[in-house]
């Protein structure tokens, strides 16, 4: 009997421990550092741990623990940005040097708009064309001030140190969202409903909408989607493709 139980247990704690390396190899994660850049307000800075991870339906989430801390804002947000090799203080200076509107002067994918104190989690569709390798900084930015409030750094991911990015991709060009822009619906064409997963994402990054394989549907009802820019993932055998959608 006892035998038994042990068996039972360590076959458990080895399907557990497969599991898990199955979740850690299916997504990548970098950890935030070297915050603390802003040297003419320091109370704006970063505290705590910052996280950032490339999943594998074509997003990016960025994890704040539960130890992380700022100064509070009205509207201070986050993002990742592309900073063409320069250094956390030529970033804030390059912020700073744009009277209009700082985060312009980069390429960046908005995360949203955090809170002073603890724990907080944002996902968000990676916007078709988009180059996740050469994004490397986090920038907190109160958008509504045009105020820097600190940036830090990750190592990029590459197809060499991320699985995410070495799965083989395709570019699926045979498959058509239609018409674009929409305004009830559209259309789909060439897709294989067998082994077709279908997600829409808001410029926010969130999922409003998400059909898997075997029960996608040539025709998609958008009427009660508000107007705006959206985000056509669509993923087939494993190999994914990203369409904007506009709707009127």
């Amino acid at each position: 009997m006892y035998k038994n139980y042990t068996t039972k247990k360590a076959t458990f704690f080895t399907a557990f421990i497969i599991l898990i390396s199955l979740n850690t190899y299916s997504q990548c994660t970098e950890n935030g550092t070297n915050f603390g850049n802003n040297t003419a307000t320091p109370s704006y800075n970063i505290s705590g741990d910052v996280s950032v991870t490339l999943n594998t339906n074509n997003t990016v989430t960025l994890n704040l623990a539960s130890n992380f801390s700022t100064a509070s804002g009205p509207d201070v947000r986050v993002y990742l940005i592309d900073s063409n090799g320069m250094s956390d203080a030529e970033v804030n200076a390059e912020v700073h040097n744009n009277s209009v509107n700082g985060i312009s002067a980069f390429n960046n994918i908005p995360l949203g708009e955090v809170s002073a104190n603890g724990m907080q989690s944002f996902t968000v569709a990676i916007p078709e064309n988009t180059d996740i390798s050469s994004y490397d900084k986090i920038l907190f930015y109160c958008l509504q001030f045009n105020q820097f409030w600190d940036v830090g750094s990750f190592s990029s991911f590459t197809s060499s140190s991320c699985s995410v990015l070495s799965i083989e991709e395709n570019t699926l060009s045979r498959v058509g969202v239609f018409p674009n822009p929409a305004t009830t619906s559209i259309q789909l064409a060439n897709i294989d409903s067998a082994n077709t997963e279908i997600r829409i994402f808001d410029f926010s990054g969130k999922k409003v909408f998400q059909q898997l394989k075997g029960n996608t549907q040539n025709t998609i009802d958008i009427s009660n989607f508000k107007k705006g820019f959206y985000v056509v993932s669509i993923t087939e055998n494993n190999k994914k493709l990203s369409k904007k959608l506009v709707i009127q």
